[in-house]
């Protein structure tokens, strides 16, 4: 099961960075829910969000154990993104660096984190019973992800 976590997130990583470049590519409504529409952090996130829920269902097929993976994958999904942000802001505001290599290696770097992770509580089993609560906050989030592609507030998250 290990190299195919390893196989989901270097699958992930990659799909991410094609998302990117996705509603560029074919700018309508369907791709710009799973594809970054500016260059705001927020929108940025969905490139975390997609590619891992995706690779939960490739991992979901090699375990009989599903309820201890999408508690993983659940739990990671959640712990990625306050990751990158604190990590983001702290770099930006708090020392002013501003860097596109040092975004990709962050990017990079938390879906590493967010794999490694959701390995562990996996095969901890520590929160196995815990997937459908923690279900209900990923469906939030995804729902975020996408309400607020149409309908962004006017906070700094939001801005380009």
């Amino acid at each position: 099961m290990k190299k195919r976590f390893l196989i989901a997130a270097a699958a992930a990583v990659i799909g991410g960075v094609a998302l990117h470049f996705l509603y560029e590519a074919a700018p309508n409504p369907l791709t710009a829910l799973i594809s970054p529409v500016n260059e705001s952090i927020w929108e940025h996130l969905k490139l975390l969000f997609w590619p891992m829920l995706l690779s939960g269902f490739y991992l979901a097929r090699g375990t009989n154990d599903r309820n201890a993976l999408w508690s993983g994958i659940f739990s990671a999904e959640l712990l990625m993104m306050p990751f990158l942000l604190g990590v983001f802001y702290t770099l930006q505001c708090g020392f002013g660096v501003v860097s596109l290599p040092l975004d990709i290696a962050l990017y990079v770097v938390t879906m590493a984190l967010g794999y490694l992770a959701a390995y562990w509580i996996f095969k901890s089993k520590k929160l196995e019973k815990a997937a459908a609560w923690l279900l209900i906050p990923v469906i939030l989030y995804g729902a975020s992800l996408i309400l607020f592609t149409f309908a962004a507030p006017q906070l700094a998250i939001f801005t380009p």
